[in-house]
């Protein structure tokens, strides 16, 4: 009882601040899709349909990733042209600004479908960035040019998302052969050259490691991801299978029961022929037939009544002769009983 409201005001303020707030995070979110999903139209390959292939999905799916992707390598872009403005390089802007133009190029490329070529673009791109920004230090590699060996991750996730997953290995090989010969061979200065001589792997060991695990795990996650795609398509093949199996015994039974009505509509037809007299009616059905048996042993039957029946006319028509004859016979003997007694009177005249 204490902790309910003494006024009935208190809720009637509270209640419209909090259902208030809910408006206007689902303004944002919409916002937010609404802006995704015209970023995904301009830069991403077109959705496949369903009845795609699993290299039209793996395409988009790349295309996506590198689409989603792209919007974090603009950002890191921008935000590093105060730095490139304020540093001692003065080659930064203008790397900067090449990468801006490829990276539009590659989505372009992209978006047409072409993310093998888009891909490549942007890895050499932002992998070139760095490098470069490495190598052309002025006075030689000094520790400021250290925490740029760490922007060499993203060439990384731009070959993970644009180009099939083993590429992530092949850049990740050739970006720890860079660190190390920068750091072997090209001249340093300040603090760094004399780090170097002493602890050369403790500088060098946190570098590769960040490649190996990053290109690890980002190997294994667009390798599940593929895998998944893989199942799901599987999956869908199965069932199109099952379905188009369920079809197919569907039509088999429809038209199977549509042979049968008509086999029993013959039969009923003929058994209706035969009942008027016409002894001449077969049921007219073939070895595919399900009631082959049956109308064989029905014509078989008929047949055999046929027969019977032109024998029984014959027998008829023998008792009709034989009754001819014998009618005949007996016309035949009253005339000979007749003739006999006249004859008999002529021979007495004649005495």
């Amino acid at each position: 009882m204490n902790n309910m409201p003494t006024f009935p005001g208190e809720v009637s303020q509270e209640e419209p601040q909090a259902a208030s707030s809910f408006p206007s995070r689902e303004m944002s979110d919409e916002g937010i899709a609404r802006l995704l999903h015209v970023w995904y139209r301009m830069t991403s390959p077109p959705e496949p349909g369903e009845s795609a292939s699993f290299e039209e999905r793996e395409v988009f799916r790349r295309g996506r990733t590198g689409s989603q992707i792209s919007i974090v390598l603009f950002i890191l872009v921008f935000i590093s042209y105060p730095a490139a403005f304020a540093g001692s390089n003065s080659l930064l802007a203008m790397i900067l600004t090449i990468d801006l133009f490829i990276l539009a190029l590659a989505l372009f490329l992209n978006h047409l479908g072409r993310c093998n070529l888009a891909g490549i673009l942007v890895v050499l791109a932002f992998t070139a960035s760095p490098t470069v920004n490495i190598i052309t230090t002025p006075g030689g590699v000094n520790t400021s040019a250290l925490p740029i060996f760490g922007l060499l991750v993203f060439p990384l996730m731009c070959a993970v998302s644009f180009l099939p997953s083993w590429w992530v290995f092949v850049i990740a090989t050739g970006n720890c052969l860079f660190a190390f010969s920068v750091l072997r061979f090209l001249p340093s200065s300040g603090e760094l050259h004399e780090v170097l001589k002493v602890a050369f792997p403790g500088i060098v060991t946190p570098i590769v490691l960040s490649q190996v695990i990053v290109s690890l795990v980002a190997f294994l996650w667009v390798h599940g991801a593929t895998q998944a795609l893989l199942r799901a398509e599987r999956a869908e093949e199965i069932a199109k299978l099952e379905h188009d199996l369920v079809l197919q015994n569907a039509e088999t039974v429809a038209e199977q029961k549509q042979q049968l009505d008509l086999s029993i509509q013959s039969i009923v037809e003929t058994h209706a022929r035969v009942a008027n007299g016409d002894f001449n009616a077969r049921v007219p059905l073939t070895q595919e037939n399900a009631l082959w048996q049956i109308s064989g042993s029905l014509n078989n039957l008929l047949s055999r009544l046929q027969r019977l029946r032109q024998e029984a006319e014959e027998i008829q028509h023998m008792q009709r002769a034989l009754k001819e004859a014998r009618e005949e016979v007996a016309l035949l003997r009253r005339l000979v009983g007749k003739e006999a007694p006249s004859n008999e009177a002529g021979w007495n005249r004649i005495e």
